[in-house]
């Protein structure tokens, strides 16, 4: 915010160098960008954070420097001399119909003022700090919002239909031509200033063309008032429009502003335009204000800044920004005024006790403290399931939130809601785009596209994210966040299956894992399957839908994988599981089962451990061959059976008899028939 020094003096008295009030800010948390020379006068540009709305005024930077340099601070006492007869209540009336939207509304009435240019005075300090001059209504509504950080608007009291104010929501399809020239699309979720037949102003953001001062206006309504920070965000952030008023209401003005800088607007209205005051406001909701109280313990003042500061310095520093503190033993109470909003809790006032007494006495230290703790177990097992990813040649990538409208409907869960599966963003916010993923693997699929475009094929990428859809009405309503582990390959689902596995393994070696055909949106029908991890589903995984590749043009159908995290990470088992080595030989077999074509590896892998022969260690499938020397609707499945004994070599006839295990209960509950 440019702040003018001259103007800063009015309520400093005595001389004030540029660099010195440059330096006092920076030091207190208001960093100064640069100043520059206007004339006699010097620019100072401020930055303000968000938290500061109260110093986004000349008025609230001349209170900061107070304190800071310790100077006397003359505050603003507006006067204004009323005359005639009339009440405002008599001449406009104000109603509130969305109190949630705007607690306090003030109206004061000037009449008979004249237009014309503002006095050379006034129009020389808006032009410092970058404004234009309008006339010398308008330009006093804009002055007083930079003195005291209270917006204003100026209407034309005999535009308005009635004569009267409503503050309502907009209606359905509602229009607004605002001050730039725009007609406005409003809607129920905007506040606007209404008058008896249509809105005039939108709340907080920009009146009006059709009520706005002009060379004919002779009585003059001055609205100050106060709107909900948020609701004005959402309508400057819809509509695209932002503002002085916008910037300062987002951030929240003092409650007990309005009607002080109402009486400064009517005092500088009738020095610059002449006019009769009417007596009184009309007004309608009230301020709320109650002083808050708290309480800093010194204590904890030690804790937070490793120091002890003298009482009485602090005391000293509260009584200078205005706190009214109380020692009480080993505490300090203070009373907030009404424009610090940002103070709301103990650690606010360390914070103010340290940047005024000074940031420099708080010490360095040349080593740093560091307690080492063991990380939580479930970021222990992301931790493992990422380290397995690399090492089976994947790179975690970090792809965007939303997913593209060219990919979004072809990933959506099946038990996402059939009427509106996603959830989108505001229009306002984001037009193409907008939805939310459903899944992790289309911003995977672009990020490898745009490897293929960068020369780079073949990029087998993993990411861990969230992932969003709406939930169908009869399951509650309401949005599914589901955290989600997604990984695309190469264009072969055994390597990809194969890397599953091992990340599975490494979480949990006891549960066995299995991949049971089921067709998923997003991948080729008939190549893919579900991924159950000890009986229960955890993920999917196979051939991306050629159709999906196309769209995005890749040169190869990938194969990828989506896991649920949550399942993962509750079936972790993360206390070493140690096994001695094996001391004997394995004793591997092969059998090649000729089974019909309906029957699934996962069911012949499931037999043999139901079997459970003597020795048994593993079993491995090697392939699956359909051909002419198999009879129509067959073919052939390969095992591997692993027999070890932890107590000596196994001898033929003992491992002949496990396998015999296997191939009588595979003819009796398959039907198979083993192949020479």
């Amino acid at each position: 915010m440019n702040v003018s020094l001259e103007w800063l003096q009015e309520y400093l008295p005595g001389p004030l160098r540029p660099q010195q009030a440059a330096e006092a800010l920076t030091h207190g948390g208001l960093p100064v960008e640069n100043t520059q020379q206007h004339g006699a006068d010097t620019v100072i540009d401020v930055e303000v954070t968000s938290n500061r709305g109260d110093c986004l005024s000349h008025l609230g930077v001349a209170r900061e420097l107070s304190a800071l340099l310790g100077r006397e601070f003359r505050d603003l006492k507006p006067k204004a001399a009323e005359s005639g007869t009339a009440d405002a209540s008599s001449l406009t009336s104000v109603g509130i119909e969305a109190p949630e939207l705007c607690p306090h509304y003030t109206a004061r009435v000037v009449r008979n003022v004249k237009i014309g240019p503002s006095p050379t005075w006034l129009s020389r300090r808006l032009e410092v700090i970058g404004l234009r001059p309008i006339n010398n209504v308008v330009d006093v509504t804009n002055y007083v919002m930079f003195e005291t950080g209270q917006p204003l608007h100026a209407f034309d009291l005999d535009k308005l239909e009635g004569r009267r104010i409503v503050v309502r929501r907009a209606k359905q399809g509602e229009k607004l031509v605002s001050l730039d020239g725009v007609n406005r699309n409003l809607g129920p979720d905007m506040l606007v200033i209404a008058d008896a037949a249509r809105a005039v102003a939108l709340a907080g953001v920009m009146g009006g063309r059709d009520s706005e001062i002009s060379t004919a206006t002779v009585n003059v309504l001055l609205e100050s008032a106060r709107f909900d920070p948020l609701s004005v965000r959402k309508t400057s952030r819809k509509l695209m429009l932002r503002s002085d008023s916008s910037y300062r209401f987002e951030r929240g003005i003092d409650p007990t502003l309005p009607e002080r800088a109402s009486l400064r607007a009517a005092q500088l209205v009738l020095e610059t335009a002449g006019g009769e005051l009417a007596r009184g406001v009309a007004s309608a909701g009230q301020s709320g204000y109650r002083p808050k109280q708290l309480s800093l313990r010194l204590a904890k003042l030690r804790q937070v800044l490793g120091i002890d500061l003298p009482p009485q310095e602090v005391m000293d520093a509260f009584t200078r920004l205005r706190l009214s503190p109380v020692l009480k033993g080993d505490r300090i109470d203070v009373t907030v005024p009404s424009y610090r909003l940002d103070l709301n809790i103990e650690v606010d006032l360390v914070e103010e006790a340290a940047r005024v007494i000074g940031y420099d006495r708080v010490p360095v230290r040349d080593e740093i403290a560091i307690r080492v703790t063991p990380p939580e177990p479930r970021r222990r097992a992301l931790d493992m399931v990422r380290s397995t990813l690399v090492a089976g040649g994947y790179f975690e990538a970090v792809t965007f939130g939303f997913v593209g409208d060219l990919l979004a409907s072809n990933f959506v869960p099946p038990e996402a809601s059939p009427e509106a599966p996603l959830s989108r963003a505001d229009a306002a916010v984001r037009k193409a785009d907008a939805a939310l993923r459903p899944s992790i693997l289309p911003g995977l699929l672009e990020a490898v596209r745009r490897n293929e475009t960068a020369g780079t094929a073949g990029a087998k990428l993993f990411e861990i994210g969230s992932t969003f859809w709406n939930k169908p009405a009869t399951a509650g309503g309401g949005v599914e966040e589901r955290q989600r582990l997604g990984l695309v390959g190469a264009g072969d689902v055994r390597e990809v299956r194969g890397v599953v596995e091992r990340v599975l393994g490494r979480l949990d070696a006891t549960r066995p894992v299995s991949v049971i055909p089921e067709d998923r949106p997003g991948f080729a029908r008939g190549a893919a399957g579900r991924i159950e991890w000890g009986g229960a589903v955890v993920g999917h995984l196979g051939k991306i839908d050629r159709r999906v590749a196309d769209k995005l043009s890749l040169r190869d159908v990938p194969a990828a994988a989506e896991l649920d995290i949550e399942p993962l990470l509750q079936g972790a088992k993360l206390v070493p599981q140690l096994q001695p080595l094996p001391t004997f030989p394995a004793a591997p077999r092969d059998l090649s089962l000729d089974v019909a074509e309906a029957v699934r590896y996962e069911q012949i892998e499931a037999l043999v451990r139901e079997v459970a022969p003597h020795y048994l260690e593993a079993v491995r499938h090697v392939s699956t061959y359909r051909g002419k020397s198999l009879a129509k609707g067959h073919k052939s499945i390969t095992i591997t059976l692993v027999f070890r004994s932890p107590s000596g070599t196994l001898t033929g006839e003992q491992v002949a008899m496990s396998v015999q295990q296997v191939v009588d209960a595979a003819k009796q509950k398959l039907g198979a028939t083993l192949r020479a």
